[in-house]
């Protein structure tokens, strides 16, 4: 996924006049966010996969309770 030059060219107007230890902390601020973001995700991955199971698991359990019936 790459970012558009519109993006770029906004980000780069953005941070002009920073010092550099202004520049530093949004660097340290960028990769705390896409860090977040890639945490995130696998962090729904997985959620997504124990519902599954836990569905599987469920739909088992109905079915063994109609069995017996």
């Amino acid at each position: 996924m790459s970012i558009s030059l519109k993006y770029k060219d906004e980000v780069l107007s953005e941070i002009e006049g920073l010092s550099d230890e202004q520049a530093r902390n949004l660097i340290k601020i960028i990769r705390l966010f896409k860090d977040s973001i890639i945490r995130q995700r696998e962090y729904d991955f997985e959620l997504s996969r124990e519902f599954q199971e836990w569905d599987k698991l469920s739909d088992e359990a109905f079915l063994d309770f109609e069995r017996f019936l």
